[in-house]
Parts: C-alpha cells; structure tokens; sequence
C-alpha cells in the first residue's frame, strides 16, 4: 500500500490502516524512542512511550497530509512523546534544547508545520557535507552523543561540536530567510 493511501485510509480512521502503519514503521519509531531514552527507562517502557507515539498520530490522522512522507510526522511524534516521558520522570534530555532553538511545535496537532519545517530542514541539510549532515542527523534525529558521533566519524569532539554549531547557524539562517524565526 503507498503512503499516499495509507495516509487517506487513517485520515478516514481505518483501523486497518493503524495496524499497517504500526507494523512498518515501528522499527523506525521506536528506534528514535530508544536513542533518546537510553538507559533511562525499560524496553517495555520504550516501547510503551512507542505505542503512545501511535496512538497520537491516530488522534491527529485528520489533519496528515497526503502529499508528504509518514516518517517526519513519526518522527517528530516519537521524539515528542521520548521527551514528554522524560520530563514527566523529571530527566533532562540534552538535545532537548538545542532543537527547539531550530523547531518549536507547541504541541502534535501542529505536527503539520512541524512537517513543513522538518521538510525545509531536510532542503537545507542537503546543501550541507556529508560529514555535516551526519552529525546533525545522528544528533538531533536519533538522540546520540557527541561523543559517540566523534568516535564514529574519528574526528575530535570539539570538531563535532564546532561542526553541529556552525550547521545549526546555518540552520537558522536558512529558516529565516524563509519565514521561520526564532524568537
């Protein structure tokens, strides 16, 4: 089934269509569950906050639009729902900051901005080094360490820092430019 009729079939509320959607993108969504919460929490309570992720989508599936991907809406869904579960835990997640000088949905319902910017993001990241883009992806998508990223691109942690810092400037300026500001 294509995204763009799964999509269609959830915005009608198809119960079939969860199911669907469930089993081809739990992977993914617990994946980015898992590297923010660590090893702050359980594999049932990842996976829990994972079904949670689910649930919200399904709530807001009337307001999913066809002619984008599933996977920013999950994505910025499971991230919201990792986080929400850790401040409700009172743990702070490092990240968590950092990405809301980029996005800031108040809430899910505004998932569709969200994707409109998660879409602009991706534009800009293109235009980036690989190495750039590497970086900011397993940083803010995938919730690791600099540390971890470093070790894996085998550059020092200061040049992962320094390279994240200059790419979130670049981030910024380029969201402006198109009507998104941070204030």
């Amino acid at each position: 089934m294509t995204e763009k009729r799964l999509i269609s079939k959830l915005k009608n509320k198809d119960k079939k269509a969860l199911d669907i959607l469930i089993k081809e993108y739990s992977p993914y969504v617990y994946t980015i569950v898992r590297n923010i919460l660590g090893q702050a929490m359980t594999k049932e309570d990842m996976e829990e906050v994972s079904a949670d992720c689910f649930i919200k989508l399904w709530h807001i599936s009337e307001k999913l639009d066809e002619s984008r991907p599933l996977s920013p809406y999950l994505a910025a869904c499971a991230r919201n729902c990792a986080k929400n579960k850790l401040r409700e835990l009172h743990i702070d997640y490092c990240a968590d900051e950092l990405f809301e000088d980029i996005v800031s949905p108040d809430s899910i319902q505004d998932s569709c901005e969200v994707s409109h910017q998660l879409s602009l993001i991706t534009e800009c990241l293109r235009g980036l080094s690989d190495i750039e883009q590497e970086i900011f992806v397993r940083f803010y998508y995938y919730g690791e360490k600099l540390r971890d990223i470093s070790e894996m691109l085998e550059i020092s942690e200061n040049a992962c820092k320094t390279k994240l810092c200059r790419t979130r400037e670049k981030l910024r300026k380029y969201l402006a430019e198109r009507g998104y500001t941070n204030e």
